[in-house]
C-alpha cells in the first residue's frame, strides 16, 4: 500500500532511523531503513541495562551509538503545577551511563517537550518555554525563549529546515494554542505567530510540507509560505470530530498516505498508571479522515468500555494497512486492517495495560507495546485519592522507587502485528507505567522509557 517515497522520513532530519520522536514527523512509529527484531520461538527478551532516571521524557538516536535523552526536574507538589528545569543527556548505548549533558534550563511549567537530530547535523530541543540548538556533543549553539508563557510540546521539522512548534494549555485544554515557525540557525521566528481557533493538546505532525494540528473539536492543516513569510490554516480541510457530551479532546495525529488517524478521550487523571484514570464517561474512539476529503471523517470505538482514555498516537503499518490503537484507561489494545476507507477488525487484547508510544516493525510483522501490572486494590478511587499525595512525595526517593517494584512494574511486550499474539516480554524495573517515548535500539534491542526508568531490552536465546 505504501509508495517508495514513504520509506524516506519527510522533513529535514538527520538521515538515520529514529532521529525524532515516533520515528519522524508523520508519527508512523517505525524505524525506516532498519530491520525488525525478528524474534524466533527459541528466543526471548532480556533487560540488559536499567537506569533510574527520574524524570525522563524521550530517547532518540542520531548516528550509530549516539543515544540522547530529554530529562527534567520535578516540582514540589503537583508535577504539572510548578516550575521545572529541563536538560538533554547523551547516554552510552549499552550501559546507559551519562557521557555528556547540557546545563539545566529554567523552563516554566512542565509538559513533555521533544528533541530531534536535524539535517544540519545539530540537535534541537523544545522544552517548556524554550528552544535550544545543540551540537552532538551537547554544546549550546543558540537558545530562544518562546513567545507564549506556557509549555511547548515539541516540534516538527519541515522539508525546508524550519522548526514548527506550538504551546499547549495542558492538561485542561482551555486556551487556544499559538504556532511558531523557527529559523534552524537562529531559532528566531520567520513568520508572525499564528493563533489557532482552538486549544491543541496534541503534538504536531507533518508530511514535510504541511503540518497537522488536532484541536479540541477540529483537525487543522497548516501551510508555511516561505516566500511570503507566513503560516496559515488551510480552509479547504478542517475535519470536525467534536464536541459531544461525555467525550474529550484528541491527541497526536498519524499521517498515512491517504488518511490521518487520531484518538480522542485525552483528558484523564493519570498518576502512576492510566488504568482507571479516564475522566469523560464515553468509550475512547479511533478517528480517521481522508487527506483529500474533510467530510470523510469516520470513527470506531476501541474497547467499547466507559471512561476510556489515552494520550498518544495510534500506529500505522503501510505494508498491510494495519492500524493499532488502544484504550489505556481500560487496558485494551486492538488492531484493524484498512480496506479502502473502512476498518476491518483483526484482533483484540483485553487486560494489556499499554499507555505509551508504539514501535512498529513492518518487515518482521511485530509491534512493541508495554503492559503495566499492579495491585488492583490501590486503583480503587478511595485508595488512589489517599495514596497519590504520599506516593508523589515518596517517589522522589530512589530507594522508595525500588521498594515499590513488588506492588507495581511495567513490561515490554512484542506482539505479532497481524494477529496480536504475544511473541516475547520482559519485566522492566519501573514502578510507574510508561506514558512517553521509547526507541528501537541499534541492533536487535529496544530502549524503554518511563518517568522513572530508562532500560535497554535485548533479544536473547531462551
Amino acid at each position: 500500500m505504501a509508495g517508495d517515497d514513504e520509506r524516506v522520513v519527510p522533513g529535514a532530519y538527520w538521515p538515520r532511523p529514529w532521529t525524532a520522536e515516533d520515528g519522524g514527523p508523520r508519527r508512523l512509529c517505525r524505524p525506516d531503513g532498519q530491520p525488525g527484531l525478528g524474534i524466533e520461538p527459541d528466543e526471548q527478551l532480556e533487560v540488559t541495562a536499567s537506569k533510574d532516571a527520574f524524570a525522563s521524557d524521550m530517547v532518540i538516536r542520531r548516528e550509530p551509538g549516539e543515544l540522547y535523552a530529554l530529562r527534567h526536574t520535578i516540582p514540589p507538589g503537583d508535577p504539572l503545577a510548578g516550575d521545572v528545569d529541563g536538560w538533554v543527556e547523551r547516554l552510552d548505548p549499552e550501559t546507559l551511563e551519562v557521557t555528556a549533558s547540557t546545563s539545566r534550563w529554567p523552563s516554566g511549567r512542565y509538559w513533555p517537550g521533544g528533541i530531534a537530530a536535524h539535517a544540519n547535523g545539530d540537535l534541537f530541543a523544545v522544552f517548556g518555554t524554550g528552544a535550544y540548538r545543540l551540537t552532538p556533543d551537547l554544546d549550546e549553539v543558540a537558545t530562544r525563549r518562546l513567545p507564549v508563557d506556557r509549555p511547548y510540546n515539541s516540534f516538527v521539522v519541515l522539508d525546508s529546515g524550519e522548526l514548527v512548534t506550538k504551546d499547549c494549555d495542558a492538561p485542561r485544554g482551555r486556551a487556544p494554542s499559538t504556532v511558531s515557525v523557527l529559523d534552524p540557525d537562529t531559532l528566531e521566528s520567520v513568520a508572525p505567530e499564528l493563533e489557532l481557533p482552538e486549544p491543541s493538546i496534541a503534538r504536531l505532525s507533518s508530511d514535510g510540507e504541511s503540518v497537522v494540528a488536532v484541536g479540541t473539536e477540529t483537525v487543522f492543516r497548516l501551510r508555511f509560505d516561505r516566500d511570503a513569510g507566513r503560516i496559515t490554516i488551510d480552509e479547504t480541510w478542517r475535519p470536525r470530530y467534536g464536541p459531544a457530551p461525555g467525550r474529550g479532546f484528541g491527541w497526536d495525529p498519524v499521517i498515512a498516505d491517504d488518511h490521518v488517524f487520531w484518538m480522542d478521550q485525552g483528558r484523564n487523571g493519570v498518576d502512576w498508571t492510566m488504568v482507571g484514570s479516564g475522566e469523560d464517561p464515553d468509550p475512547v474512539r479511533l478517528w480517521w479522515c481522508r487527506r483529500d476529503d474533510p467530510d470523510s471523517v469516520r470513527s470506531v470505538e476501541i474497547s467499547g468500555l466507559p471512561y476510556g482514555t489515552e494520550s498518544n498516537p495510534p500506529a500505522w503499518d503501510p505494508v498491510e494497512g494495519v492500524v493499532v490503537a488502544y484504550d489505556a484507561g481500560n487496558a485494551v489494545v486492538r488492531g484493524w486492517k484498512l480496506v479502502g476507507d473502512e476498518l476491518e477488525p483483526l484482533w483484540r487484547r483485553d487486560g494489556l495495560a499499554h499507555a505509551g508510544h508504539l514501535v512498529v516493525f513492518p518487515d518482521t510483522r511485530e509491534i512493541v507495546v508495554q503492559d503495566y501490572r499492579d495491585l488492583a486494590l490501590r486503583r480503587k478511587p478511595f485508595a488512589r485519592k489517599a495514596l497519590w499525595p504520599a506516593l508523589r512525595r515518596l517517589g522522589r526517593s530512589a530507594p522508595m522507587r525500588r521498594a515499590a517494584l513488588p506492588i507495581g512494574s511495567d513490561s515490554v511486550v512484542v506482539l505479532d502485528l497481524d494477529t496480536g499474539e504475544e511473541k516475547a516480554r520482559a519485566r522492566v524495573p519501573s514502578p510507574g507505567q510508561a506514558f512517553l517515548f521509547p526507541a528501537p535500539g541499534f541492533e536487535r534491542d529496544l530502549y524503554y522509557l518511563s518517568m522513572t526508568t530508562i532500560a535497554r531490552v535485548e533479544v536473547a536465546r531462551a
